[in-house]
């Protein structure tokens, strides 16, 4: 995907000859693909952690609780959509619902790794 945006933000500018233009394609791939497909990827690595999380005896619930910290002390405002980023309560929103899905995976009393150093 990005080597097609690139090669489209290239085109643009070749075509039209216009400094201009180029930037102003540059600026719409970021925020039409770039940005998305970021945000995307945070949302699986959130995925993939809580349930990581989860396996190793960690509270998934714990995970909505850190992002709702991180959304109050957060100074940013910026829109999501201009971010890389998912919104502080968004993110928190969404892992409060995996939370759910997470528990089956979670036994506080249960064995959990340990990573043993030689």
């Amino acid at each position: 995907m990005q080597m097609a945006t690139t090669v489209g933000v290239i085109a643009v500018g070749v075509a039209t000859d216009s400094n201009t233009a180029l930037v102003g394609a540059a600026a719409t791939a970021m925020l039409v693909v770039n940005l998305p497909n970021s945000r995307t990827a945070e949302k699986e690595a959130d995925r993939i952690g809580i349930e990581l999380a989860a396996r190793a005896g960690y509270d998934p619930k714990a995970a909505a609780m850190l992002w709702q910290k991180m959304g109050e002390v957060s100074k940013s405002s910026v829109p999501q959509f201009l971010s890389t980023h998912p919104a502080p309560d968004n993110r928190q929103e969404k892992l409060t619902r995996l939370a759910v899905k997470m528990e089956q995976y979670y036994d506080p009393d249960g064995e959990h790794p340990v990573y043993q150093m030689n």
